[in-house]
């Protein structure tokens, strides 16, 4: 005890004050001090009226209003997180995932907004969340929303958010609405399993040159337009599992002229001749992964190029 105060677990070196409320006005949540910062876990909270029970946790006295990671794990018991639910506490971290809530409401991270870096919200069922307030977080740069129940994702909610270098909405099986732009330190970007069927042009036009990977698998992909995506060079484009049928030049050429690598694996692709300038000169066949096989179930690269000079 310090100050009066019950004091939280503490991980190597304890502050000289106070970082945390009295952990019975918080309880079931446990705050901890580790590595020069501190967090609160409240994924015990529970019983019938859990949402309002989290709520007078953060009426609680807190000696810091801006915390490190708010964390919130395996419970079924908080279905929706109301507007204003922080009450002015704000975190850098968020990390709520392995749950059944269902509902984000719009501003229940709305203290946040200029100091939360990472927002996780993976594996819950969630069918309900406020895209439109997006652009206020300034500082966002990890997000994650994957394995969720969504069934309509705006992109252009992301557009502007010059901070973010990772955004992870796979597994949701979503319309995916507009595109993503404006985003020029995005780094990674994954879209697995979310019943996509044709990408558009400029789908992922971040105006940057950090772009490392476009994550497009096991999806239901029939045809790329040409310009979708960033020509950056070392990027990798993966489009496995998908139902591809051809490789078209006036999409792939510029991409991986421009030093980009396709991963194109388990896709019913009719290696007849639109396959032929892969097999130029510039040997571009080579930025193609050496699993991709054609319908048949050959190998795209042990096809023999003399079978395309007639083409």
């Amino acid at each position: 005890m310090q100050d009066g105060r019950h004091q939280p677990e503490y991980y190597g070196y304890v502050p000289p004050y106070p970082t945390c409320p009295d952990t019975e006005d918080i309880a079931p949540c446990i705050c901890r001090y580790w590595n020069n910062a501190t967090d609160l876990d409240c994924s015990g909270v529970d019983g019938v009226e859990s949402e309002e029970q989290l709520k007078q946790i953060f009426k609680a006295d807190f000696p810091l209003r801006s915390l490190n990671k708010f964390v919130l794990q395996y419970n079924y018991n908080i279905k929706v997180l109301e507007a204003g639910v922080f009450n002015c506490i704000s975190f850098e971290r968020i990390d709520i995932k392995h749950n059944l809530l269902e509902v984000i409401e719009l501003q229940a991270f709305n203290s946040c907004y200029e100091t939360a870096t990472d927002i996780v919200l993976r594996n819950n069922r969630i069918s309900s969340f406020p895209f439109v307030e997006l652009s206020l977080f300034s500082k966002l740069s990890y997000f994650r929303i994957d394995s969720n129940l969504l069934e309509m994702i705006p992109a252009d909610a992301f557009n502007g958010l010059t901070a973010l270098e990772h955004l992870d909405i796979s597994n949701n099986t979503p319309s995916i609405v507009g595109t993503f732009q404006d985003l020029p330190n995005l780094q990674y970007i994954f879209l697995y399993n979310n019943g996509l069927t044709t990408i558009p042009v400029n789908f992922i036009e971040t105006g940057g040159s950090a772009l490392e990977y476009i994550g497009l698998s096991q999806n239901n992909i029939v045809s790329v337009e040409p310009g979708a995506f960033d020509f950056v060079d070392g990027l990798d484009i993966d489009l496995w599992q998908n139902s591809l049928s051809t490789l078209e030049e006036a999409t792939w050429r510029p991409y991986l002229e421009a030093g980009g690598e396709l991963v194109a694996a388990v896709n019913p692709l009719y290696c007849d001749c639109a396959f032929a300038w892969l097999f130029g000169e510039d040997q571009l066949l080579e930025q193609v992964s050496i699993t991709t096989t054609c319908i048949g179930g050959e190998y795209l690269h042990d096809l023999d190029p003399e079978i395309f000079d007639e083409c």
